[in-house]
């Protein structure tokens, strides 16, 4: 039973991680959308999918409550530019899939599955949308 009380506790610290790494996604990428022209709608994209991600935590049923006081995630620096923006969130999302489904993998809860690997999904969609390996690349 006390293995299973510390699963659950990792899956709502996963998941409090998670919502607040997908706030802040959005938060840059809405930042930068209008900023940026050539990336535009890889922002406004990831900006969606992290809104989604969002959701989809708050569809578990270990959710966090809105206010989970995990520590903010890091972000570029103020004299960032639009490359380390999207630099910054796709590492971010690439690190929070794992993260996710690491949670996927210790939920006793089906909805906390499903929650951690539909934000994982989600995760993996931004990271693709802004990952610098990917065409729009040569844009930055």
């Amino acid at each position: 039973m006390t293995c299973n009380l510390m699963r659950d506790a990792d899956v709502v610290k996963i998941l409090g991680q998670a919502y607040d790494t997908f706030a802040a996604i959005r938060q840059l990428a809405r930042c930068w959308e209008d900023r940026s022209p050539d990336l535009f709608a890889a922002f406004m994209s990831a900006a969606g999918a992290a809104a989604d991600g969002r959701d989809a935590i708050l569809g578990a049923a270990s959710r966090p409550s809105r206010n989970s006081h995990a520590a903010d995630p890091a972000q570029p620096s103020p004299g960032a530019n639009a490359a380390d923006a999207a630099n910054w969130i796709a590492a971010s999302a690439f690190r929070l899939a794992a993260g996710l489904d690491r949670g996927s993998e210790r939920a006793e809860a089906q909805q906390d599955r499903h929650a951690c690997r539909d934000a994982a999904a989600a995760a993996r969609q931004i990271h693709q949308l802004l990952a610098p390996d990917h065409d729009h690349a040569n844009a930055r």
